[in-house]
């Protein structure tokens, strides 16, 4: 299918506009994030002659740990989306090159597959 009719200029706007704005609100909360992880870790070294709370701060550490990582991801697919939104395979399916809707785009412009890709996609990584 010809992505120039998939998806319409206005649509491409739309949809770049839309990852402009998710850009900035992970940089937004990566920096919150990153300002709550040295207060956490303050916190922990405040707290280290109380061994009770100790693995408590080092729990709540990892999972802020593993937020940011999912942010950080997330950020490289919403910044490759950025730079490929002009390009003819943007909006098309990477694995069977079918059109993918622009109201699935409208929800995650960074998708790089259509739904019955991307679930045997997620399928395939949990075998």
């Amino acid at each position: 299918m010809n992505t120039i009719a998939h998806l319409s200029h206005a649509q491409r706007i739309s949809l770049a506009t839309l990852l402009q704005s998710r850009v900035t609100e992970l940089k937004v909360q990566r920096a919150l994030q990153l300002q709550g992880v040295s207060q956490v870790e303050a916190a922990r070294m405040t707290l280290l002659g109380d061994a009770d709370d100790a693995p408590q701060q080092s729990g709540m550490h990892e999972v802020d740990s593993a937020i940011l990582d999912m942010h950080i991801k997330e950020l490289d697919e919403i910044e490759d989306a950025v730079r490929r939104i002009q390009g003819a395979g943007y909006g098309l399916c990477i694995d069977c090159l079918a059109a993918i809707p622009f109201q699935r785009l409208s929800v995650e412009p960074q998708t790089l597959r259509c739904v019955a890709c991307e679930s045997r996609h997620e399928r395939d990584m949990r075998a």
